[in-house]
């Protein structure tokens, strides 16, 4: 057996365990306390937040810069496609096979290796943290950074989300706003009687529907500006509200729209929520319901430069919102890549490919190795 088939092997058994145990948003204690428990039997130091676990091999002495192998033990509810683990030809199967235990794996596998971890020129942590896929209020990963205030001091943090082996870097910051527009009820029968509030939301609508996209150059790396409109409902029906619609035969008085504002990284959740106010121009009632902020790309960061030039892809910018956003809040230059296909992310029989899996490891390992 080649070293390379050897690595697979050994890549592809990890990732079966890993995925043997289905570790659904909320229910990731078992899966956390199985690699704890695997992890101190290793000979590696093992902190514990809730279902989440900070793991590195060396002591408080060592001075050397500080990189982060970052990914989330939750996934997304199996299906029947994928709830047994299971290869077939050239792809392991699985419930977040790509999204992200792949990644996971790779991290795992690379600070078991105790050679490595004592010749790397960093110090290197693995950070694995639950709630990533539910309500961001129970997402552990701040938690984690809050009681381990010496992760906000590494020079990088790689998160091993799916990027299809390339390295995209920074993220989208994200607004959900709630624009309200009032009206006068009638009889629909007579409706000069009142006022439709439907009727007033035509104008903005049709605005996103000609203009909801823009491509924005943040560091030379492109991002794109999208406005989307994802939820619209009259009076007494919506998220909270009755379940029930309101009675057909009344003109509404009241007329939500949700709209999603994801903006590229070259401004910051204040100067994006005065750009939203500023396109509704007074037509309806703005509410700002949820917020995340951006992520810089840092491309010419000492170690995100070494890191691209090690893994020779494509770079992009990361045309969504991860947690990177929550290390470039403390002051931690971060990229995204990871071995997981973008397009596998919550499909049902859901895979990794195996050569991708190999790939990331032998770019990381590299890097890590100071190999140039």
């Amino acid at each position: 057996m080649s070293s390379l088939d050897a690595v697979g092997a050994m890549l592809v058994a990890r990732l079966l365990d890993h995925l043997s145990v289905i570790s659904v948003t909320g229910d990731e204690a078992l899966l956390c306390s199985q690699i704890a428990t695997e992890q101190a039997a290793n000979g590696a130091q093992v902190i514990r937040h809730g279902n989440s676990l900070v793991l590195s091999r060396f002591d408080a002495a060592d001075t050397r810069p500080l990189v982060l192998l970052v990914g989330h033990l939750d996934v997304v509810p199996p299906t029947e496609a994928d709830r047994v683990p299971a290869v077939r030809h050239d792809v392991v199967i699985g419930r977040g096979s790509s999204d992200m235990k792949a990644g996971n794996v790779v991290a795992l596998s690379l600070l078991d290796d105790v050679a490595l971890m004592a010749a790397c020129p960093y110090r290197v942590a693995v950070v694995l943290y639950a709630g990533e896929e539910g309500p961001a209020d129970g997402n552990e990963l701040a938690e984690v950074l809050m009681h381990e205030p010496w992760l906000a001091t590494a020079e990088l943090a790689v998160v091993l989300e799916p990027t299809d082996s390339l390295i995209q870097l920074g993220c989208l910051g994200g607004l959900h706003a709630e624009l309200v527009f009032s009206g006068v009820a009638a009889h629909s029968a007579r409706p000069w009687d009142g006022e439709n509030a439907i009727f007033k939301a035509h104008e903005l609508l049709s605005e996103f529907a000609r203009d909801h996209t823009r491509q924005v150059m943040v560091d030379g790396i492109s991002f794109t500006d999208v406005w989307s409109v994802t939820h619209a409902y009259s009076t007494g029906f919506g998220p909270g509200m009755s379940a029930s619609p309101p009675v057909r035969n009344v003109i509404p008085d009241r007329f939500t729209l949700n709209v999603n504002f994801r903006f590229a990284p070259n401004r910051s959740l204040a100067e994006a929520e005065t750009e939203l106010r500023q396109r509704v121009a007074g037509r309806a009632d703005v509410t700002i319901v949820d917020r995340a902020e951006p992520a810089p790309p840092k491309r010419d960061t000492p170690l995100v430069a070494k890191l691209i030039a090690v893994a020779n892809t494509d770079v992009t910018g990361k045309q969504a919102w991860t947690d990177i956003a929550r290390f470039a809040a403390v002051g931690v230059p971060g990229i995204n890549f990871g071995p997981g296909l973008t397009t596998q992310a919550h499909q049902a029989g859901e895979y990794v490919p195996i050569a991708a899996l190999v790939s990331a490891y032998q770019t990381l390992r590299q890097f890590l190795s100071d190999e140039t």
